[in-house]
């Protein structure tokens, strides 16, 4: 029994050393952390001076502060680290954010330097650009599928608007477009995204311009102007255009041809039928002549000059300019998105389609063919517009006539009445 009682107290002065070895380690490391400090960039550290930051419910939830802040030296004193103005900015890029720009073109952030943004930021140093944290928020930065994202679809005008509305950065900087957002807000665009039940898509800012990529006016590839940009939500319209005598040469790059935003405008996009459209009927004369009024460039192309002129003296456009709503007007002839040359087999005023064209269910339903070859454009004032210019010739003659026999009539009468005559 004894030895066996040896044995049980040499377990438990084995357990009793084993015991105290453990509990002088861990007051050792009791110690140890009580004296080591917080990791560094820890929340709580940070929000003794800063209470109201919190990346809670964020898309950073979980982040530290120097996770972003990667500049800050922690000092002795107050404020914990260097003056705000020596504190570098965030680098987004730096350690996230690093998705190449070709996997996701224009939405990736490392397309920011390359824009008209990111140049202005990194390279000139201009302090009133755009840069990640004004476009996303500072601290409490959402997923922008979050309707309280500042980048979700229906926030991002009114994000873009805080720099775009700004008329001393307007002016500052000469941004071409001054109120880009109340005019966006009154457009077909910003209509439907305005509506209540918020069930329509409708393009916004990053649709057209881009997103991290956005480029500045004079760009030599400017996404705002190209048609395949306005392709992506009107893909029939985009078709069409293609074909077309316009959408042929804008594909070869021809800076003569008008675009969609030169005939529906930028951020005023509107439907034909709101009266103030440039596609309004009564306008579409006027947004046809802003190109084919301008005699250098129909020159330039073999086309005849005088085609908004003699329009304007025709029945249809004397009757639009009267306020006609049911005439026919250039697109009404000549196409909308499909507009070809006259020559073209496939235009709608090609010899053997007018009678079509003007035989429309609108228009002249019982039109034959050889009232539909009648000359439209006719400027009357040419011989070469046959009979009415010797009709239009032969009225300006007797008009003539007839004032000159008045006077011839009554000339007699009104001399003997300056002489005082009494003869009648």
């Amino acid at each position: 029994m004894r030895p066996e009682r040896r044995i049980g107290a040499g377990g438990r002065a084995g357990r009793l050393s084993l015991l105290a070895v453990l509990f002088l380690a861990g007051a050792t490391f009791a110690s140890a952390s009580r004296e080591t400090p917080p990791a560094a960039g820890a929340p709580q550290a940070c929000l003794h001076c800063h209470p109201q930051v919190s990346l809670e419910g964020t898309v950073h939830a979980g982040f530290t502060c120097e996770s972003c802040h990667a500049g800050l030296v922690r000092r002795e004193g107050t404020p914990a680290h260097q003056a705000r103005k020596d504190l570098p900015p965030p680098t987004c890029t730096a350690s996230c954010h690093q998705q190449p720009a070709a996997s996701r073109p224009g939405g990736s952030p490392a397309a920011y330097p390359d824009s008209v943004h990111g140049r202005a930021y990194l390279e000139r140093h201009v302090p009133e650009v755009a840069r990640c944290w004004d476009c996303h928020g500072r601290h409490v930065i959402k997923a922008a599928a979050d309707p309280d994202s500042l980048v979700s679809r229906h926030n991002i005008p009114m994000t873009c608007s805080r720099c775009h509305e700004d008329m001393s950065v307007v002016i500052k900087y000469n941004i071409h477009a001054e109120s880009p957002y109340r005019e966006y807000s009154r457009s077909v665009h910003g209509s439907v995204l305005a509506a209540e039940d918020g069930g329509g898509f409708a393009a916004v800012c990053t649709d057209c311009h881009g997103v991290h990529d956005i480029q500045g006016v004079g760009a030599p590839r400017l996404p705002a102007r190209e048609p395949a940009t306005c392709g992506k939500c009107h893909a029939l319209a985009l078709e069409e255009y293609a074909r077309s005598i316009h959408g042929r040469e804008a594909l070869k790059g021809n800076p003569d041809v008008p675009l969609c935003v030169d005939c529906h405008g930028e951020h005023t996009v509107a439907p034909p039928a709101a009266p103030g459209s440039p596609t309004a009927k009564a306008r579409v004369p006027d947004t046809c002549s802003a190109c084919h009024a301008r005699p250098e460039i129909m020159r330039k192309y073999g086309v005849p000059e005088d085609r908004i002129a003699t329009f304007i003296d025709s029945f249809h456009g004397i009757a639009i300019g009267m306020g006609g709503t049911a005439e026919a007007n250039c697109v009404d002839c000549h196409g909308v998105h499909d507009i070809r040359p006259a020559a073209d087999p496939g235009s709608r005023v090609y010899p053997a389609n007018l009678q079509k064209t003007c035989g429309q269910a609108a228009c002249h339903p019982r039109m034959t063919a050889r009232i539909a070859g009648t000359m439209i454009h006719r400027d009357y004032g040419r011989r070469g517009s046959g009979a009415p210019y010797y009709v239009r010739k032969a009225l300006l003659w007797l008009v003539f006539i007839a004032t000159a026999l008045s006077v011839l009539y009554f000339l007699p009468a009104l001399l003997r009445r300056a002489r005082g005559s009494k003869t009648p």
